[in-house]
């Protein structure tokens, strides 16, 4: 959804899991996200699937087609911090832990300058607390003005770094 304060609070993506019982294939959970738009009104963004077995895991993104480890790199074998390219290379830090319990997912972009090491925030995912038991939060995802041309890959590569947290 758009802010709160957003005059138009029409929501921008669908996001859809179904599960995929092909018998000739493990049982997966595929993902599907699209985008609400004025023409087309609808567009699929993309799709992944994940066994539950996590041995198959494949993307589809526009003209690209492949496995999700081809795309997504565990930085130093960390379990919560991921390095994902594909039209564009994003880094999700999930390292970080909130006081309910919820990971804080990061994702700085190159430093604001040579001179600087501070980085530029393109976007923040915060997936609700994997132990905690229901009610969850909602998780939030906050995409800065720096991340709006690139809004598709960063949703596609959160959703799919949250798969990776709670497999």
């Amino acid at each position: 959804m758009p802010p709160s304060d957003a005059p138009n609070q029409t929501p921008l993506y669908r996001i859809n899991v179904e599960l995929d019982l092909n018998p000739f294939l493990p049982v997966s959970y595929v993902t599907k996200i699209i985008r609400y738009g004025v023409n087309p009104p609808e567009s699929l963004v993309a799709e992944f699937a994940i066994a539950l077995n996590n041995k198959r895991a494949v993307l589809r993104m526009g003209d690209t087609s492949t496995r999700l480890s081809n795309v997504l790199y565990s930085v130093h074998k960390s379990p919560k911090h991921f390095n994902w390219i594909l039209a564009h290379q994003l880094h999700w830090d999930c390292r970080e832990v909130l006081r309910d319990g919820s990971p804080l997912c990061i994702d700085p972009s190159l430093p604001a300058d040579s001179s600087s090491n501070q980085s530029i925030k393109i976007a923040q995912f915060i997936p609700p607390p994997p132990d905690r038991s229901p009610p969850h939060p909602d998780a939030t995802l906050t995409v800065y003005p720096t991340g709006h041309q690139i809004m598709d890959e960063i949703i596609v590569s959160a959703l799919v770094v949250e798969r990776m947290l709670t497999r």
